[in-house]
């Protein structure tokens, strides 16, 4: 994130002597202040990554760690897989703008979100099996009375998002797969392949978000947990992370580029992506937090579910 930090310094830096853009939707942003706050989201993100790799990182307080841990996940995670062909299908911009960003700085800030989003992925899989190996043994109990009362929370709560996360994705693979219904027809020339491949990305990590809660909460073998535990743990985040931003940005701004979604559609899409996320990693904490509650229950009878010697929570 080195790269990325320096050149929103220098774009900060560029704000506070009167440059910056001020065309657009930009003209209605402060520069400065806005620079200024991605400085900040650099800085936190080097500072975990350092966390995540140090022996002094297992110290700091769980919560200060997976918080940004899972936001900084769910932003650039997802986006590893379709980056080749957001670049293949890079075009060539707004041709009434006079603004170009230089090649350099384009180069280090992709650098600097892929090299982040492929350290914390696995990073963040390694921090939690070292500090928490209770998340990673074992699978979903098989208790009958466990399962009659936690269970049946986590089931809830897991429905609630899951339901979320399908009314979410289903249509935005729809739209990707050049469906129209449901679009603002006025501005379906909008749609070029940068939107179809990013909408589709959005519309498979909600149904990975569903899948992966329902596979946990209904699941009662051991086999295959860890899968669908990683997935939700990413597309929870993504949900979050990016309905937060876009629907921060929405408010704040009138985009200069009409989305071919109705406002209406996009509100409903950033605001209930946003709960679906958090609702959906609280009941990926519950689930595993049944878990440790069993493995300790057992070390008290000398083994775990898998027939070893527990090890000891943190």
């Amino acid at each position: 994130m080195v790269p990325y930090f320096v050149v929103k310094v220098v774009w900060t830096v560029d704000g506070l002597r009167g440059g910056g853009l001020h065309d657009g939707a930009w003209s209605k942003l402060d520069w400065t202040a806005l620079n200024g706050l991605t400085v900040a989201m650099a800085g936190a993100a080097i500072l975990l990554g350092l966390a995540l790799g140090q022996r002094w990182g297992l110290r700091i307080p769980g919560w200060l760690i997976l918080l940004p841990a899972w936001i900084g996940t769910g932003f650039l995670v997802p986006m590893i897989p379709i980056l080749p062909v957001l670049l293949l299908t890079a075009g060539g911009g707004d041709p009434a703008a006079d603004v170009v960003v230089p090649a350099w700085e384009v180069a280090l800030v992709s650098v600097s979100f892929a090299g982040f989003g492929l350290g914390v992925a696995v990073a963040v899989p390694l921090y939690v099996w070292r500090r928490w190996p209770y998340a990673f043994t074992g699978g979903p109990p098989t208790d009958p009375a466990a399962i009659r009362t936690t269970g049946a929370v986590e089931r809830t709560v897991a429905s609630l998002a899951a339901t979320v996360s399908v009314a979410l994705g289903l249509p935005q693979l729809y739209w990707a797969l050049g469906g129209t219904f449901g679009l603002d027809q006025g501005a379906l020339d909008r749609r070029d392949a940068q939107w179809h491949v990013l909408t589709g990305n959005s519309g498979v990590w909600a149904l990975f978000a569903a899948w992966g809660l329902w596979t946990m909460t209904r699941r009662r073998a051991g086999a295959g947990f860890r899968t669908p535990m990683l997935l939700t743990w990413v597309a929870s985040g993504s949900l979050f992370a990016w309905g937060s931003w876009k629907a921060t940005f929405a408010y704040a701004v009138t985009s200069s580029f009409p989305s071919p979604e109705p406002p209406v559609t996009l509100a409903v899409e950033n605001h209930f992506g946003a709960l679906a996320g958090s609702v959906a990693v609280v009941a990926l904490l519950l689930v595993v937090e049944r878990r440790r509650a069993l493995l300790d229950r057992d070390a008290g009878e000398g083994t775990d579910k898998t027939g070893q010697m527990p090890v000891p929570g943190t």
